[in-house]
């Protein structure tokens, strides 16, 4: 009899380490939340008290907010975080066209992938993208540019860079002349943007 309670306990008790082994090394978290109970109440359990007969007031002004997300944007990415730059003036830049150089100093394989914006045109656009090696164009930074015709971007062009390597990094999504990245360099003539870890 003992025999049977105590394989089971030891059964018990390796199944609970081999499943806390598995959830420490794919670092699943589990949490749990505070249950509010007003929200899932049944219309059953609503009292004739708690119902007031005042028809709403609405408010004639209409107020609008305007929400920075260059600055509070963070990227959570495992233990690192990645905190976009504060707009340095990158709505001054709208007016700009040129070329884009790119810069991966990251220790990953990452892919850009752009999208343009073409307003006038109703045809569908081919989104491009680049792949690009750990630390390449880390000095200088590379042009980059489409098979058939040069890259030029324009205001309102969209830039997203993850890396490829399974980890789930990704950088962006960037606006062409609303978000801080890429940055307007006007001695070249070029639009800038450096990947960092």
């Amino acid at each position: 009899m003992k025999f049977t309670a105590y394989r089971n306990a030891a059964m018990t008790i390796c199944t609970l380490g081999l499943l806390g082994l598995m959830v420490g090394c794919w670092e699943i978290t589990v949490s749990f939340e505070p249950v509010n109970e007003d929200i899932n109440l049944p219309a059953a359990h609503i009292a004739d008290s708690d119902v007031i007969g005042v028809a709403p007031v609405l408010d004639k002004t209409v107020t609008s907010t305007t929400i920075n997300y260059e600055t509070t944007q963070t990227n959570k990415i495992g233990d690192t975080s990645i905190l976009a730059a504060d707009g340095q003036g990158s709505t001054a830049h709208t007016n700009n066209q040129g070329s884009l150089r790119m810069s991966n100093q990251t220790n990953q394989p990452v892919r850009l992938a752009l999208l343009t914006r073409q307003p006038q045109m109703t045809t569908s656009v081919v989104p491009a993208h680049w792949d690009f090696d750990p630390q390449e164009g880390s000095a200088k930074g590379l042009i980059l540019s489409l098979p058939d015709e040069n890259l030029k971007l324009e205001p309102g062009d969209i830039m997203v860079a993850f890396a490829q390597d399974g980890s789930r990094r990704y950088w962006g999504p960037y606006v062409v002349g609303k978000t801080s990245w890429p940055q307007w360099d006007r001695e070249n003539q070029e639009w800038l943007l450096i990947l960092t870890p």
